[in-house]
């Protein structure tokens, strides 16, 4: 078959370091924008419902999205995994043939999502006009987890991104204008509902122009239906261990022993955590539709060497991230919420403990998603999902908002930190340069050190802006300084991104890296 042979190898060929970050690039502001547009509407909703108020919106909206991520289950990961592989294996015309498949079987899954939301809504005794409509941008948000599983698994990234930012920009807008009209939490839920039906459109329509650009016909899917569903049922018993680990599902336990105020102060810090590991976590969700596709035309040593790089790059950027968070992240609270809110901030203190540990999870779970391999990440999310009940049951009715932190943080350790062990082992052994690590530790503190005298200091909107170009600049300097990339991290960084953002770049690269290779 030589034209399949063909197509698997353009697709492996075109899956090169470059595209990751390109891909990287997209995802990073298909998820990191929008946290600033949710960041808009949490301080609106902040102001405008208050403490009590914004914690019983998040509650709705986290029961919402907690009915989405359940009745998507493991269909999307499945579907985007196998769409990457099979592209690999040069069959784009059965990638047709299992969208019309999948279908099916996406919209029952809304309809019985949409109509549990219901139930829960109809059994609520306030605000049911708002459960009703939460109900409806569910069973969309449902449906169009399909076309974007496969653009995603067929790597177009842009497309999605440029729909995200443009609704998530309109959706902002009209809710922070429905607050000030005085709409309430009713109104928030009426802007989400209109928001999801023109993105589960929209997304449909750019999902099949793609695959007609790869493939003229629709071929038979031939096994890939039935391959599907067996990945599919062990991702979904995982959709329902990472619900419990990383969804907040402490919640419910703060719903039930302690106050909407604190199910505030925990909804505003976890979404500050949430858009602070938004960058690694971009970085993350490119790797599983890469390294299917490069196992699919059998690139082994390329998904090593790929993965043990990625590793590398997120340690020290995660490094970089916390500093400055923990430097700025409580006078932001009190400055962009309120001082109603301050208490958030020593609920994110207490998250950034665990947070360099949660990118690195991410990429050992992204690895075993693009290998096909569930056995693992099922057993120790089991692990993690059990932990955290305990925790959450032992710590928060005691300390709220502050035990919810603890118990999420224990919960990602016992789940995650054994994905890195043995990632270490399927594609490593990895090397971490540990002396670069160390480095990259020293001017973190430096640099947080330097974010914080002048963030204090000043106090205020001018002292938090002050403070974070004072930490920028600060660890810039001291990278170059200390040196914090390896030789050959350096140079791959400089030959991909330096052709697309100039010399500038490129001498960057030059002045933080290691003079010497470590190997």
């Amino acid at each position: 078959m030589p034209d399949a042979r063909a197509n698997t190898t353009d697709a492996a060929e075109a899956t090169t370091g470059a595209t990751v970050l390109r891909g990287g690039a997209w995802n990073a502001a298909s998820m990191i924008i929008p946290q600033l547009y949710v960041m808009v509407v949490s301080v609106a909703a902040a102001r405008f419902l208050g403490p009590a108020g914004l914690g019983r919106q998040s509650y709705i909206a986290f029961v919402a999205q907690t009915v989405a991520y359940l009745f998507t289950a493991g269909l999307p990961v499945a579907l985007m995994r196998h769409v990457g592989q099979t592209l690999g294996e040069g069959r784009a015309s059965a990638v047709r043939g299992l969208l019309s498949w999948a279908w099916r079987i996406q919209a029952a899954a809304a309809l019985l999502g949409g109509t549990v939301l219901l139930v829960v809504g109809h059994r609520s005794s306030d605000h049911q006009a708002a459960w009703v409509l939460a109900a409806a941008a569910s069973a969309m948000a449902i449906l169009q987890t399909l076309p974007s599983a496969v653009l995603i698994g067929m790597q177009r990234w842009r497309p999605m991104t440029v729909l995200g930012l443009l609704t998530g920009l309109a959706g902002a807008v009209a809710t922070v204008a429905v607050l000030e009209a005085g709409w309430g939490i009713t109104g928030m839920f009426v802007v989400e509902a209109a928001v999801a039906l023109v993105q589960v459109t929209v997304t449909a329509v750019l999902a099949r122009r793609a695959l007609q650009t790869m493939s003229a016909v629709r071929g038979p899917a031939g096994d890939l239906p039935r391959r599907v569903l067996r990945f599919a049922v062990g991702a979904s018993l995982g959709i329902v261990l990472t619900l419990v680990v990383w969804r907040r599902s402490e919640f419910f336990f703060l719903n039930r022993y302690s106050n909407d105020a604190e199910i505030a102060m925990y909804s505003i810090a976890f979404a500050a955590m949430t858009a602070l590991g938004n960058l690694p976590t971009a970085i993350s969700g490119v790797l599983s539709p890469a390294i299917a596709t490069l196992l699919g035309a059998g690139e082994s040593e390329r998904i090593r060497s790929g993965f043990s790089r990625s590793i590398r790059l997120v340690a020290l950027l995660t490094i970089g991230m916390t500093a400055g968070m923990l430097a700025l992240g409580p006078l932001a609270f009190e400055v962009i919420y309120g001082p109603a809110y301050r208490p958030a901030g020593r609920v994110l203190l207490i998250m950034l403990a665990f947070f360099p540990a949660v990118p690195l999870i991410n990429l050992g779970n992204a690895l075993f998603v693009g290998l096909g391999k569930q056995a693992l990440p099922l057993a120790v999310g089991a692990a993690g999902a059990l932990a955290n009940v305990v925790l959450a049951f032992l710590l928060i009715p005691r300390h709220g908002a502050a035990g919810a932190a603890l118990a999420n943080g224990g919960a990602q350790l016992v789940a995650g930190l054994p994905l890195v062990v043995w990632s270490n082992r399927l594609v490593g052994p990895f090397r971490w340069e540990w002396a670069a690590l160390g480095r990259a530790v020293v001017v973190g503190a430096g640099a947080a050190a330097a974010a914080w005298a002048v963030a204090w200091g000043l106090g205020g909107v001018a002292g938090l802006c002050a403070g974070a170009l004072a930490g920028l600049v600060s660890f810039l300097l001291l990278a170059m300084l200390f040196r914090i990339l390896p030789h050959d991290d350096a140079q791959w960084l400089e030959e991909a991104l330096g052709a697309r953002l100039g010399r500038r770049v490129q001498w960057i690269c030059r002045r933080c890296a290691w003079r010497m290779a470590t190997r």
